[in-house]
């Protein structure tokens, strides 16, 4: 049998694609800290985005992702999230 893909969607542009190609930001609600791209060991609520610029740029100009993931804004959320793309 072949090997099966895990879909993902963008809380940005709803695009649908592999896992590997998004960014994964994940929420503790306990502790209510954030990872970008966490390791398994780390639990919480996630969200995909796109690795593109144009993606993040949208789910921070409105603050979409501070909704989603229900926490209070915070700059150095999209300054993580932009490390990630340039590495």
């Amino acid at each position: 049998m072949g090997e099966s893909k895990i879909i993902r969607k963008c809380v940005s542009c709803n695009l649908k694609k592999s896992r590997a190609d998004f960014i994964k930001i994940t929420i503790n609600k306990k502790t209510k800290e954030y990872k970008v791209n966490p390791t398994s060991d780390f639990v919480g609520r996630s969200v995909y985005v796109c690795k593109d610029i144009s993606c993040i740029n949208a789910l921070f100009k409105k603050e979409k992702i501070y909704k989603i993931l229900k926490i209070k804004p915070d700059e150095t959320l999209k300054e993580k999230i932009k490390t990630v793309l340039e590495n």
